[in-house]
């Protein structure tokens, strides 16, 4: 047993080294009883510590003590629990519900980007820079498949993630005469691409862990893809390429740290899911049977008669039989419990997976703002956690740099006069009379920057000022005053209509 050590192979070492005092008692009688002690001394130390929770004692005796890394810990069950949580997306409501919550509030419609120029601000190159990203990122050009956009591929990655634990995203190049705005698209892949034979020393010097190829000092430096999905029809296993590190984005939640893949993000309540749907399934069909209004008939009628005569039988319908025959009426079970325990178990799914009970189960009965913002106060600092962490770090900064390189290549615009900015999508306010008001009272406070407030509703500071500077130069242009208004423009606009 990995990281323990069976009952039986202690109870033997201890019968040996009992018996090899009894040979050594007769002739060193004093030795023998000094390791005599030392055994006993050792058995209470290793056998009966302080902590229940490490494993001692008839309470522990079902915990899997394991010292494996965190690569061998995934190896074998890696790939069952991703094949077990996909085709629970495919037929278990739940969920199908938790990714689709973890997807909108993690990505939403898209990390979008933003150019923040370090050069010249009057420089057209900056405008040139946008309409590149956005001609080609912003469509399905960026799409290797031709059926996405960048946030597309943003969302699809992040739902592969939840459900295998991680994606692939691999940068192919094009030819200027393909016709794209940049020289590269992008393909998401799942991770069964991975040739997992491919492991152990290699002939270069470096070493593979299912596919993915590392230097001596642990950088990864290639993949090793099969060149269409194992999982086809195509007969027999696809041959594999190796491809360059550089070109592919391998995203996943690390959780231990040495871990090269991640894991479901199903799998500690991947049980608890399919029990409770096989429990709700059973409490529906139980509830279809109590709603039935069923006889039993009694009789020594052949079998083909009375089914004939049941055909006619309908709901509030009375049935005549003959004096020789009884009917009777079942009593239908009633259906008890159901509900507190569907919730109770729906709220450990949801804290496991990271969302509210609310938001899985659909259920705000008696919610309000407090308790609101305090689901909102636990929920969001995993949301953050994985779009910077995760979406960001691991996914979006490689697209940039991917981005700039292509920019670099076809219109000759160095990458140091600009930086991509993401911003994450919008959270929504719990209550947005309260929460602007929070915001405004932090501005004003200088707890917090005007364009902090705007980047975390979701907005990009610079188009926000842009759009307010061209709002008020129109006002002022047209003699415009709003109530709103207290810029300088509109200031100028007021007071040339008092002078008129």
């Amino acid at each position: 047993m990995a990281g323990g050590e069976p009952v039986s192979s202690k109870k033997s070492r201890r019968t040996f080294a009992s018996r090899l005092n009894s040979l050594i008692a007769p002739f060193a009688p004093s030795l023998a009883l000094r390791r005599e002690a030392a055994l006993v001394r050792r058995e209470v130390l290793l056998g009966s510590g302080h902590y229940d929770g490490a494993g001692r004692g008839q309470r522990g005796k079902d915990f899997r003590k394991n010292r494996t890394d965190a690569v061998e810990a995934l190896r074998a069950d890696r790939e069952p629990l991703s094949y077990i949580a996909r085709d629970m997306l495919r037929n278990n409501p739940r969920v199908v519900r938790i990714k689709r919550l973890l997807r909108n509030n993690i990505v939403g419609a898209g990390i979008k980007p933003s150019v923040r120029w370090s050069g010249d601000p009057d420089d057209p190159r900056k405008s040139q820079v946008e309409a590149l990203i956005k001609d080609h990122c912003l469509k399905r050009n960026f799409d290797a498949d031709g059926v996405l956009t960048m946030l597309g591929q943003q969302s699809l990655a992040l739902g592969t993630i939840v459900g295998d634990g991680e994606v692939l995203l691999r940068r192919r190049f094009r030819r200027p005469g393909d016709g794209f705005p940049l020289n590269f698209q992008v393909q998401v892949l799942e991770t069964d691409f991975l040739n997992r034979n491919i492991d152990g020393k290699l002939a270069n010097g470096n070493h593979a862990v299912e596919g993915i190829e590392f230097t001596p000092i642990g950088q990864r430096v290639a993949y090793h893809l099969y060149q269409s999905h194992p999982g086809g029809r195509h007969g027999a296993l696809p041959a594999s390429t190796r491809v360059d590190a550089r070109n592919v984005i391998h995203a996943f939640d690390m959780a231990r740290p040495g871990q090269h893949r991640g894991v479901s993000w199903f799998a500690p309540v991947i049980p608890l899911l399919h029990d409770l749907q096989r429990y709700q399934d059973g409490q529906v069909k139980r509830q279809e049977i109590a709603a039935l209004f069923a006889g039993i008939l009694q009789t020594g009628t052949e079998t083909e008669e009375i089914e004939g005569a049941l055909e006619d039988l309908k709901a509030g319908s009375i049935m005549t039989v003959g004096q020789d025959e009884s009917l009777t009426f079942t009593n239908p079970p009633a259906v008890e419990g159901y509900e507190p325990f569907m919730r109770a178990t729906d709220r450990v799914i949801a804290a496991a997976m990271g969302v509210t009970y609310e938001a899985l189960a659909g259920d705000y009965t008696g919610v309000n703002y407090t308790s609101g913002r305090m689901g909102r106060m636990d929920v969001d600092p995993n949301i953050k956690d994985w779009q910077d962490n995760l979406m960001v770090a691991q996914i979006c900064d490689t697209f940039a740099a991917w981005i700039a390189e292509g920019i670099e290549d076809v219109a000759d615009i160095p990458r140091d006069l600009w930086q991509m900015i993401w911003t994450p999508p919008v959270r929504p306010m719990v209550d947005p009379t309260k929460d602007y008001k929070a915001n405004e009272t932090a501005m004003r406070s200088g707890q917090k920057s005007r364009r902090q407030v705007i980047r975390e509703s979701g907005g990009d500071p610079d188009k926000v000022d842009q759009e307010i500077k061209e709002e008020r130069d129109w006002a002022a242009e047209n003699d415009l005053v709003f109530s709103g208004d207290s810029g300088s423009g509109a200031k100028d606009a007021g007071k040339k209509g008092e002078s008129e």
